[in-house]
C-alpha cells in the first residue's frame, strides 16, 4: 500500500512540471497504488479526489477511473 503522503508527493512532483497528469504519469501512480496488489480506502479516496479535481488528461482519466471502477465492482 502506498501511503497517502507518498501519493500526494508524487502528484505534486508531476504537477510541478505540467498542468495535467498524463497517461505516463497515471501509469506511475497506478504502479504505486497497486504495488501491494490491492487498492486501499486511502488510495481509493486519493483517486476519487484526483478524478474530481480535473487535473488528468483524457487518457489518464480513463486509466485511473477504470482502475477505480474495477475495484468498486471487484
Amino acid at each position: 500500500m502506498a501511503s497517502l503522503r507518498t501519493l500526494e508527493q508524487a502528484l505534486k512532483d508531476i504537477l510541478k512540471d505540467a498542468e495535467r497528469v498524463t497517461k505516463y504519469d497515471a501509469q506511475a501512480l497506478k504502479a504505486l497504488i497497486l504495488a501491494d496488489g490491492r487498492v486501499s480506502t486511502e488510495e481509493r479516496l486519493f483517486l476519487e479526489r484526483a478524478l474530481q479535481d480535473n487535473i488528468l488528461d483524457e487518457q489518464a482519466y480513463q486509466m485511473l477511473s477504470q482502475m477505480l471502477l474495477r475495484e468498486e465492482l471487484g
